[in-house]
């Protein structure tokens, strides 16, 4: 998530945790431990089968309790997947493997939060209907996020042959978005930028050349998130929409395809400007461990927290928010940034030289 206009309470949602083939800590069913967790999670997993696959005919109660309903659901779904039932799921058993991996392998099965896009309006003892259409609020806001990435490749890859030189004005930005006090920002710290743009720029890039990996399979709307702009699922060797995983998080159970970036409805409503910061925000997220390059973006503040503007120089290198508010100053121009009603409490600070113009070059004084 960029910023949150209005608001101290929304966070960042990624999901960085693969657990495709164990996402229950215990057994559920006949003999299971059956904590309440597992069992919501097992039934959140069943009602997203489709019955002709071995889900149940009516929809469960997403409770967390093991009752006939759920048992009887258990039991039909191993009738179909296993040669001998035994009525219990395992942690890191062939149903539970059977089960994720069937969700994974569905095209039937909407990316998303299980159990709320793959069934919207639908309560416990209805049948499963199929997902409705995500509506012209969804194309409008995929289409916008994709169009915007499309804009921003050739600026980032222009930002990256500034940072490379580091002539003094270059040199000059950076400290405006990295230094704190009297540290100010060196050669080798404008490098690490460089990099970290690069990365960013290599995800950006890739989307949209020679059909590698079509933007179309990386911007996804999630309809039912009215707290965030956005969420991420990171994780840089997945670049296939075969590839869908089923994550834990944060006591949310979704299936995505990894590297993907959800916009909501507050994203669609946020001006143009902001929906750029909002999308380079997801971007640096895809940034980490997992792409090889070694480096971990995190989100330590974000423009509306107090702390932002005093964060350590390290944390600044480091997080979502800055990077991605670098980048869109450089790409956009000073003037646009400053207008956003978001950055209102920091306005005198980004509109201070060195400044960016609408062509996009640097301004001292």
């Amino acid at each position: 998530m960029a910023i949150v206009c209005n608001s101290g309470a929304a966070r960042c949602f990624i999901c960085t945790r693969d657990v495709t083939d164990g996402p229950i800590s215990g057994s559920v069913g006949a003999g299971g431990a059956n904590g309440k967790a597992d069992v919501l999670l097992v039934q959140e997993l069943l009602n997203s089968v489709p019955p002709e696959n071995g889900g149940p005919l009516l929809l469960l109660a997403e409770d967390g309790i093991k009752g006939p309903k759920t048992q009887a659901a258990i039991d039909r779904f191993q009738s179909k997947v296993l040669p001998r039932p035994d009525g219990r799921i395992d942690t890191n058993g062939p149903t539970i493997k059977a089960l994720s991996g069937l969700i994974c392998d569905s095209p039937a099965i909407l990316p998303g939060r299980l159990g709320l896009i793959a069934r919207p309006n639908q309560v416990a003892g209805s049948p499963p209907a199929p997902p409705a259409a995500g509506g012209a609020v969804a194309t409008q806001a995929t289409a916008q996020a994709k169009q915007m990435l499309k804009d921003l490749e050739p600026r980032i890859m222009s930002l990256r042959f500034k940072l490379t030189h580091q002539f003094p004005p270059t040199v000059a930005f950076c400290n405006k978005h990295f230094a704190t006090g009297q540290s100010k920002i060196t050669p080798s710290e404008i490098g690490f930028v460089n990099r970290l743009v690069a990365a960013i720029h290599f995800h950006v890039a890739r989307f949209n050349a020679f059909g590698i990996q079509l933007i179309e399979n990386v911007i996804l709307f999630d309809p039912k998130d009215n707290v965030n702009l956005g969420w991420t699922v990171r994780g840089g060797s997945k670049l296939s929409t075969k590839q869908f995983q089923i994550y834990v998080e944060k006591g949310k159970t979704i299936k995505a395809p990894g590297q993907s970036v959800f916009v909501t409805n507050g994203f669609a409503n946020q001006a143009p400007i902001d929906k750029k910061w909002t999308v380079l925000h997801e971007m640096t997220h895809f940034v980490g461990p997992r792409d090889g390059t070694g480096i971990q973006i995190d989100d330590h503040a974000y423009a509306f927290d107090g702390k932002f503007l005093s964060l350590t120089k390290f944390q600044k290198l480091h997080n979502a928010e800055t990077i991605s508010l670098f980048m869109l100053e450089a790409c956009e121009g000073t003037a646009k940034v400053v207008a956003s009603n978001d950055l209102a409490a920091h306005k005198a600070h980004f509109d201070a030289f060195p400044k960016v113009s609408p062509g996009g070059d640097i301004v001292t004084n």
